[in-house]
């Protein structure tokens, strides 16, 4: 049957009125029979697409399966009978598909086009809450704060300087970014201002401090806050980049202030995966500017992302390590945690560790499944990766090849866990890493060097060996938890130190030394009880200390303040 359009109807417009209604009755049944048509048609054209993007999906599961046992490993966790595990397995296939074999995204994406998460997958609104109630009264602070209340964990932000402006970025209400900014001769404040907006924590959402915001200055003056991301939201698809689906929430974002050097108005810049996790960032001696980051949640590759030095944008990422499954169990995956450093003009460091997952997200709190030590180099004039011997690295990195090739501390046959690492710069130029190293007994910062030829493990951090601080008792303080020395590092006779009393009290002091070594504290600044304070030093473009950042947290209780000249300099 043919549809009648409109316009036949309107042939019949000088008929009577009777003959005309009958047509107009007649057609408006032909039109309906046309609709049904057209829908049953419609649905049999959507029910042969998903066919034929079913038969293609599996023909690619079984051209992979024959190698890959981890098609088997995820299918085999389908509850049977269960239709919810079946369709969230189905899911994670999918990702890993995706992920692991490119030539999958132009067939996911032909059969996703103009659908939305649920019209795919039929699986309930995830569960990423409830958010921890904050408490009606609040554990004392000390006076002379610049931020709100923090909820979350204990960050001191990010800051850059320029001449005698410090900025200052940080995760404030509900994970969004706020900025402010300091003169350090005037002490006036500006802001803090909310720059932008997360979705990380938003609505019955847990706090989540993944999102934390960075900040670099672009080459033009444009400051750069880059936040929010711990693995993306379900509606933004499938991550091309990754095997491991979004399980936290929070879209990674960019956004740059409007006006050089104004932190009053951000606009956002849509150049970097919104399923990213975790923001570190250097910048050159050329003003190029290196953004790293993992790709996606726990399962997913490091990547760098690169704005050229007059640029405002990034370029397109740089994988340099991949996830691999494990042969002989293949639910669990191999990874890595990253730290860069720039270590010189054209040169930034990566120390990293072994982090073993698996696609069940059961995680060991206990160590966290954190191993071993790496190290190697990246050369920004070339993008080449190099080891600690000068080898060039083939990329991207998998655990086979920096067992090869990186590994600088092989921590599996040991009992300390070294939970996380830092790249260092030695004195002498050579290679180094620091990492926190944990046992039952103890947690403390400990260090490998590359030394004549091989890595040297479980050595004490440089400048802490020889050196000591009494407190105005004189009494030897057993426990420092940080100690910055102020000015020149050539003449470092006073400095700024947050130790552990008798008392289990936690001060932070101003402190004097003759040689460098032997500190004597001079002055508390204050002490609290059930608290934890965090230092980050403020730098010029010397090097020289010339202010400190702390966060201090106490219960449900923070806030983050700015140190100068002998006094915190609250807003």
């Amino acid at each position: 049957m043919k549809c009648l359009k409109q316009k036949s109807v309107s042939k019949f417009s000088t008929l009577k009125a009777g003959l005309m209604s009958a047509l107009m009755v007649t057609s408006s049944v032909l039109l309906s029979a046309c609709s049904s048509s057209q829908s049953e048609s419609s649905t049999s054209a959507q029910s042969t697409s998903t066919q034929s993007f079913m038969a293609q999906r599996s023909a690619l599961i079984a051209k992979y399966s024959a190698e890959d046992k981890v098609f088997a490993a995820l299918q085999a966790q389908v509850k049977p009978g269960d239709s919810e595990s079946a369709e969230y397995w189905r899911w994670r296939i999918d990702q890993y598909l995706y992920g692991q074999y490119p030539e999958y995204q132009p067939i996911y994406n032909a059969y996703k086009k103009g659908k939305g998460f649920h019209d795919i997958y039929e699986m309930p609104p995830e569960q990423l809450g409830p958010k921890k109630p904050i408490a009606e009264k609040l554990p004392d602070l000390p006076a002379g704060y610049f931020s709100d209340n923090l909820e979350g964990n204990p960050h001191a932000g990010w800051h850059d300087v320029v001449g005698d402006k410090l900025y200052i970025t940080y995760q404030g209400e509900l994970t969004d970014p706020y900025i402010a900014s300091y003169d350090l001769v005037t002490h006036e404040w500006q802001g803090p201002y909310k720059a932008a907006e997360s979705t990380l924590s938003k609505g019955d959402r847990k706090i989540d401090s993944h999102g934390r915001p960075i900040i670099e200055i672009d080459s033009k003056g444009h400051l750069h806050l880059i936040y929010g991301g711990h693995g993306g939201e379900r509606e933004d698809g499938l991550n091309p980049m990754s095997i491991d689906t979004p399980h936290a929430g929070g879209r990674m974002l960019h956004v740059m202030s409007e006006k050089p050097y104004d932190i009053s108005k951000f606009v956002y810049v849509d150049d970097i995966t919104p399923f990213a996790s975790y923001t570190a960032s250097e910048k050159m001696a050329n003003g190029d500017i290196y953004l790293f980051t993992r790709a996606g949640t726990h399962k997913s590759p490091w990547v760098y992302y690169k704005m050229p030095a007059g640029q405002s944008r990034f370029e397109k990422p740089v994988i340099f390590t991949w996830p691999t499954a494990q042969k002989d169990n293949p639910i669990n995956v191999d990874t890595f945690y990253i730290k860069p450093l720039r270590v010189s003009d054209t040169e930034i460091a990566i120390s990293s560790l072994w982090h073993e997952c698996n696609f069940l997200e059961y995680h060991d709190k206990t160590t966290y499944s954190r191993v071993n030590v790496y190290y190697m180099k990246l050369d920004t004039t070339t993008g080449n990766m190099y080891n600690a011997q000068g080898e060039k690295l083939p990329l991207p990195i998998t655990l086979e090849i920096a067992d090869q090739k990186t590994l600088a501390f092989d921590s599996t046959q040991r009992e300390e866990t070294p939970f996380g690492t830092d790249p260092l710069i030695l004195e002498d130029g050579r290679p180094a890493v620091a990492y926190q190293a944990r046992t039952k007994d103890y947690r403390e910062m400990r260090m490998v060097s590359y030394n004549n030829g091989q890595w040297v493990h479980s050595q004490p951090m440089p400048g802490t060996t020889k050196r000591s601080l009494r407190d105005l008792n004189n009494n030897q303080i057993e426990q420092i938890i940080s100690l910055e020395a102020l000015g020149s590092a050539q003449a470092q006779t006073n400095a700024v130190v947050v130790y552990r009393n008798s008392k289990g009290m936690t001060v932070f002091a101003t402190a004097s030394s003759q040689n460098g070594r032997d500190w004597q504290v001079e002055k508390e600044q204050f002490s609290l009880s059930k608290s934890r304070i965090m230092l980050e030093a403020v730098k010029n473009s010397a090097g020289d200390t010339v202010a400190v950042i702390l966060s201090i947290r106490r219960g449900d209780a923070q806030r983050l303040y700015l140190w100068q000249d002998g006094a915190l300099r609250g807003i």
